[in-house]
């Protein structure tokens, strides 16, 4: 990340006040930057002074879209300088050439080499946060990204706030500045609120319902207990395409699938009391154009007379494929989200909740400082060959990795992967990956001392911890991916974890410089001193650490580290 430009002084003519830029803002030259948790902490006390920090989420958003399409404007410009400069190509007349070389770049190096020459010319995006009261962010850009800072306002509307251009001489040379602001228009008396919200009439829920019902195309369809159809809305007719007549119901009741026949007529409507279902999904291809096909979400209930009655709504109109908008149930949705959501990595969810919440679909390469902590039983190989009639082994397994996870969630980690007996977890805060190994290790004294009671062999746990920047990001093929962490970070981590003495937790020279100020007087650390770990061509400063109230089974601090 490059040193922010100092701020130009504004006109002593103006009579509008000089604000002084804080002293850390948030500089940006790349997408793959890790900015938006120290950006949504900042966002979250600016809302705090609007008294609506319920708009926390929609702000993020609003700020992720402005500032992709600011760093996509500036690399488009960024790599037109550096092709006219460097390769000596006129481009100005040939843009789907230039658009070409760009996207080859792209796929091939991602954003690196741009963001590169950004960095080298001087590029970047900075936030700044005013601390004034209608303010809530201020923008800094590249003046010939002018047209990308305003090409979607209407989320800025819809939460109440404007993106209001500032003066020229009010920001650094070949730079354009902008502010958002909180720009609530007036409404109406009655329309304001007094503290307490109005209680609905029944005559006024029901004229409010009849307007919402309009207002999102919902259908009626009427079916008999055969599955004939006994009455329908015309706009269900109208979104299919077919002739409003009665006739075209029996058309309609042919294209349905039968697995709504079965799941909702015989099927869903039975399982409750008064026959009643909600969120069923079905999808039904227009009979004109297999290619074209609605996805409607359908609610309803069997009346007394064995009718059943049915709402449909549209969810989606499918012009190629939207295929991932599942068929059936919601609730059988649901039912196969709990039985997987435990084997996809809590990384992976928790990236997938924050892509969805800033209005993506993919998962994006991201570069980041994390601490990775590997964690495995010494010895479980021989273990499971000796124990395999004597105990469960997966039970034993099951119950060390329990709590090793039980530990790292505690102190806000996320479990990478499970790899057999070994264990690889990321901490976005480095000291919290300290707490959480000498957690894992309280844990395993305790179950080793059970252990040693029943005559058991032990099963000591060796943990290694690095910290540094590492690269998180997709790795396989398009059929089968994992967004995981790579990088050297990594593999020393998994080095130390190896050359651990069992029963001990060996941390980098790097991570304990970068957690040495935390005052935490139960903890100590030995002196410093160097291994020499497989593929690494300098040998590695560490540590050995541990608490007072936990004592080692054997004096790490005194006996020289193995190889």
């Amino acid at each position: 990340m490059i040193t922010t430009k100092p701020a130009s002084q504004t006109n002593p003519d103006k009579t509008e006040p000089v604000t002084t830029r804080p002293r850390h803002p948030i500089v940006i030259t790349s997408l793959e930057q890790n900015i938006w948790q120290e950006l949504e902490q900042k966002i979250t006390h600016s809302l705090a002074h609007f008294h609506c920090t319920r708009l926390l989420d929609s702000t993020v958003l609003l700020l992720h879209k402005l500032i992709t399409n600011l760093i996509k404007a500036m690399h488009y410009h960024a790599f037109q300088q550096a092709i006219g400069r460097d390769l000596s190509l006129d481009i100005t007349d040939k843009n789907s050439d230039f658009n070409e070389l760009l996207q080859n770049e792209l796929i091939v190096h991602g954003d690196r080499n741009i963001e590169q020459f950004c960095k080298a010319n001087n590029l970047q995006i900075t936030l700044t946060f005013p601390e004034e009261e209608d303010t809530l962010i201020q923008i800094e850009y590249p003046a010939n990204c002018d047209d990308n800072a305003y090409l979607d306002t209407r989320l800025a509307r819809a939460i109440g706030f404007v993106l209001v251009k500032q003066a020229a001489d009010g920001h650094s040379p070949g730079y354009s500045a902008a502010r958002i602001v909180r720009s609530i228009t007036e409404r109406p008396p009655q329309q304001l609120y007094t503290g307490h919200s109005l209680l609905l009439t029944p005559a006024e829920e029901s004229a409010k319902t009849q307007v919402i019902f309009s207002k999102l195309n919902y259908g009626i369809i009427v079916f008999s207990s055969a599955g004939d159809i006994l009455a329908i809305s015309p706009a269900i007719l109208d979104n299919l395409k077919l002739e409003i007549s009665p006739a075209s119901a029996h058309t309609l009741a042919s294209i349905i699938p039968s697995h709504f026949y079965n799941d909702v007529l015989w099927g869903l409507a039975l399982e409750s009391e008064g026959g009643l279902f909600e969120n069923y999904r079905t999808r039904i291809r227009l009979p004109q154009d297999d290619h074209l096909s609605i996805l409607f979400n359908i609610s309803g209930y069997r009346h007394h007379d064995m009718t059943i009655h049915t709402m449909w709504q549209i969810v989606s109109l499918d012009h190629k494929s939207t295929g991932t908008l599942a068929e059936g149930s919601i609730l059988n949705e649901a039912r196969v989200h709990n039985i997987t959501r435990n084997y996809v990595p809590q990384l992976v969810e928790q990236k997938a909740r924050e892509v969805v919440r800033l209005g993506g679909n993919v998962l994006p390469n991201e570069e980041c400082q994390l601490a990775v902590l590997f964690c495995d039983i010494a010895g479980f190989t021989t273990y499971v060959e000796n124990n395999e009639t004597e105990e469960s082994v997966i039970h034993t397994l099951n119950l060390i990795l329990g709590r090793i996870t039980k530990a790292v969630k505690q102190h806000e980690g996320m479990i990478d992967k499970f790899m057999g007996d070994c264990v690889m977890a990321l901490f976005r805060k480095p000291h919290n990956a300290v707490l959480a190994a000498l957690e894992i290790n309280k844990h395993s004294y305790d179950f080793n001392s059970l252990r040693m009671r029943a005559s058991k062999d032990l099963l000591l746990l060796r943990i290694g911890i690095h910290w540094g920047k590492v690269v998180i990001g997709n790795v396989g093929a398009s059929g089968r991916l994992d967004w995981t962490t790579i990088g050297d970070v990594v593999n020393t981590a998994s080095r130390l974890e190896k050359s651990c003495y069992p029963g001990a937790i060996l941390i980098s020279e790097e991570l304990y410089e970068t957690i040495a100020q935390i005052s935490h007087p139960e903890i100590s650390y030995s002196k410093r001193f160097y291994l020499k770990l497989k593929g690494k061509r300098n040998e590695q400063a560490v540590r050995y650490v541990q608490t007072a109230s936990q004592p080692l089974l054997h004096d790490i601090f005194t006996i020289p580290a193995k190889n």
